[in-house]
């Protein structure tokens, strides 16, 4: 294994994903800085020949299929809906009602779509109003304080909450609030240990600002599956069109202050602090079996142990394509209008999960 950080610059990244791959790497997993960015990582990886799992990020108006076989999956929470859940969780830690604050991600990228999220959860709070707009972030506690301390100095004691896009932004503005004795309640997404500590650790009464939930994408999950899945890869396993663009699942770690029945309605596993922690940062021990997650090692009863649903031509729109920034030229290939096939796809992923093994069951 090689982890490798490549400081937001493409040409630094793909430098380094060739030099490994000269080096004999054969599988490549991970990020690019921004969505124009996959292209480039897809290309190095068809050249040379190595499955590549890429998360979050993606090209605009461009799958998997327009790659080559190498390009083995693109993965992503459903950013919309999972977006519209930790508003829902924020909006009920503020009781309902009162403003809040919102510092979104870098302007964008997919993941910044959870704003759509929520502003569809808005709709369902008519006593919650955002202050001002969204000012974005580079997913970083430095750019997450400086955000807060403008919301400060413009809109003060008004302030009932702050919707973190992520847990970086999240952790910079509790410590802003923390210097300025603003006891309110912040939501996170991503799950760092960190933040789950601090929802374990720091209820929504200690007279301090507190995470009072955080929706984790499942990222030790998330970089296993990649090297299994590559694994399979390269045993001569190919995924179908539909198990190459995929929402992955996450669960919900919220504030025990909140009750998961609440929450009943959204379609999102909810877990404790404790439980998570022991799970996502488990010391050199794994809640997943591996093999039985891979084809090759298991056969037909491969179990994922989280769910997956293919992202359809419906769904491109969480994607941020839209009609407006589509190529005149691009077509989306004809398989995507196969809905049986997608069908099936789905409907088989979720009873592997269903019947197969679930460490936050």
């Amino acid at each position: 294994m090689d982890y490798q950080g490549h400081g937001g610059q493409e040409s630094e990244q793909i430098s380094q994903l060739q030099s490994a791959i000269s080096a004999g790497a054969d599988i490549i997993t991970g990020t690019a800085y921004q969505n124009s960015g996959v292209r480039s990582v897809a290309e190095t990886a068809a050249e040379g020949g190595v499955p590549f799992t890429s998360y979050w990020t993606m090209a605009n108006w461009w799958t998997p299929m327009d790659s080559g076989p190498e390009f083995l999956q693109y993965q992503i929470p459903e950013v919309v809906r999972t977006g519209a859940a930790t508003a829902r969780v924020l909006f009920e830690a503020m009781g309902g009602s009162g403003n809040f604050v919102h510092i979104t991600g870098v302007p964008g990228h997919v993941g910044s779509h959870r704003n759509a999220g929520v502003e569809r959860a808005m709709e369902d709070y008519p006593d919650i109003e955002r202050l001002g707009d969204p000012i974005p972030s580079e997913w970083t506690r430095a750019t997450g304080r400086q955000a807060m301390s403008d919301f400060i100095s413009q809109y003060g004691d008004d302030i009932d909450g702050v919707y973190g896009q992520n847990d970086g932004v999240a952790l910079g503005a509790i410590s802003v609030l923390e210097e300025n004795d603003m006891a309110l309640p912040v939501v996170g997404y991503d799950g760092f240990q960190e933040t789950t500590e601090l929802i374990r650790d720091r209820s929504a009464d200690s007279g301090d600002p507190y995470i009072a939930g955080t929706f984790a994408a499942q990222p030790f999950w998330q970089g296993g599956y990649a090297v299994v899945k590559g694994y399979d890869w390269l045993h001569g396993w190919r995924p179908e069109v539909p198990e190459r663009m995929m929402f992955g699942g996450g669960v919900m770690v919220l504030d025990d202050s909140l009750s998961q029945d609440t929450f009943s309605d959204l379609d999102v596993s909810f877990t404790e602090p404790s439980q998570y922690l022991d799970i996502a940062f488990s010391d050199g021990s794994s809640p997943y079996d591996w093999e039985a997650m891979s084809y090759e090692e298991s056969g037909e009863d491969w179990d994922p142990q989280n769910l997956l649903v293919p992202v359809r031509r419906d769904d491109f729109s969480q994607l941020l394509w839209t009609e407006e920034n589509k190529p005149s030229n691009y077509e989306v290939p004809d398989v995507y209008d196969d809905t049986e096939l997608f069908d099936g796809v789905e409907e088989d992923y979720r009873e592997r999960f269903e019947n197969g093994q679930n460490p936050y069951a």
